[in-house]
C-alpha cells in the first residue's frame, strides 16, 4: 500500500500557478491520500470544490471537511440568494471505501494580533483490503507551540481513546430508525498524517513520538511510530517545506511500523509550496 499526505496550497503551486490537475497527478500512484489546504466555496477559484475535483480525476472515494468555514453567498440582481459556504481544511482520498468518518475541531485561542484560524482534523475508516485502518488527516496552526501544544493534545487524546469513543454510531436501531446497520468497526491499527508544522526538534514531537533517552526514544503504548524513521531514514536534514525542515509527516501506531518498507519527498513536483511525503507498506 502506498501511503501519502500533501498541503495542497489551495491549488497553487511553488510557480504561483493554479492548477488542482497537477496536484491530483503528484499523488495519483497512492492508494490513500491525506490533503490539508484544501478549500471549497472560494470565489477566487469559482467556488470550487478541489477535494470533489481530484477524487473525481483519480475516480477515488473522499471525505473533506472545512475546519475554517464562513458565508461565501451572493444575491443577484433579481435579489435571489445563491447560499455558499467557502472553507479551508483537510480532506482524505482513497482507493478503498471510507465506512464512516468525522470532522473534529481542534482547539483555538485567540491571538492579539497577527493570524492564525480554526484548525480541525478527519478520523476515518478507509476499508483496505488487508483490513480497515484508522486514517487521521490534519492541520496544526502555523504560529507556533503555543497554539499547537494544545492542538496535539488533543489529537493524541483522540486517537489512544478511539476504542472508548467508538464510531460515528452505537449498536443498532431499532426498526423504526434509520440506523439499523450494527455499530461501526474502530480498527486498533491507524494512521496520524498530516502538516504538523513542527520538526523533530520542536517541543510537540515527543509528545507523538516520546522523549529522547540514552537508548533511543522513549516511546510508550501511547505514543505513535514516525514512518519516516521507521524506514530508516534520517530525523535531520531533510525539508518537506522548503527551508523549514521537515514539517509534514506520517505517524503510525507502533505495530504498523514494522511494515513500513519505505518513505520518499516527492522532490519531483512544484504543484504546491510543500512536496508531497510518501510511505510504502506492507500489509
Amino acid at each position: 500500500m502506498l501511503f501519502s499526505t500533501y498541503n495542497i496550497h489551495y491549488g497553487v503551486g511553488a510557480d504561483g500557478k493554479y492548477d488542482v490537475a497537477r496536484i491530483a497527478d503528484a499523488v495519483a500512484d497512492a492508494d490513500i491520500v491525506c490533503l490539508q489546504e484544501a478549500v471549497s466555496g472560494w470565489p477566487q477559484n469559482a467556488h470550487a470544490d478541489q477535494t470533489a475535483e481530484i477524487a473525481a480525476r483519480l475516480n477515488r472515494y473522499s471525505v473533506y471537511h472545512g475546519a475554517m468555514e464562513a458565508d461565501a453567498s451572493t444575491v443577484g440582481t433579481d435579489g435571489r440568494i445563491t447560499n455558499r459556504r467557502r472553507s479551508f481544511g483537510n480532506a482524505i482520498v482513497s482507493r478503498w471505501p471510507i465506512p464512516w468518518s468525522r470532522g473534529v475541531m481542534l482547539p483555538k485561542t485567540r491571538l492579539v494580533s497577527g493570524f492564525d484560524l480554526q484548525r480541525g482534523y478527519i478520523e476515518a475508516v478507509v476499508a483496505a483490503p488487508s483490513g480497515p485502518l484508522r486514517v487521521y488527516c490534519t492541520h496544526l496552526s502555523h504560529v507556533g507551540a503555543q497554539q499547537r501544544l494544545p492542538q496535539v493534545a488533543a489529537l493524541m487524546e483522540a486517537v489512544n481513546r478511539a476504542p472508548v469513543t467508538g464510531g460515528m454510531w452505537d449498536s443498532a436501531g431499532p426498526d423504526t430508525f434509520m440506523f439499523r446497520e450494527p455499530a461501526p468497526a474502530v480498527p486498533a491499527s491507524a494512521i496520524v498524517a498530516g502538516d504538523f508544522n513542527f520538526t523533530p526538534a520542536h517541543p510537540e514531537y515527543p509528545l507523538v513520538c516520546g522523549s529522547p533517552g540514552d537508548h533511543g526514544r522513549l516511546a510508550t503504548a501511547e505514543h505513535l511510530a514516525d514512518a519516516w524513521i521507521a524506514a530508516g531514514n534520517s530525523e535531520e536534514g531533510v525539508d518537506s517545506f522548503p527551508r523549514e525542515g521537515r514539517i509534514d509527516h506520517v505517524f503510525v501506531t507502533h505495530d504498523l511500523a514494522p511494515k513500513v518498507k519505505a518513505a520518499r519527498i516527492g522532490y519531483d513536483t512544484n504543484a504546491s509550496d510543500h512536496w508531497p511525503v510518501f510511505v510504502e507498506f506492507d500489509l
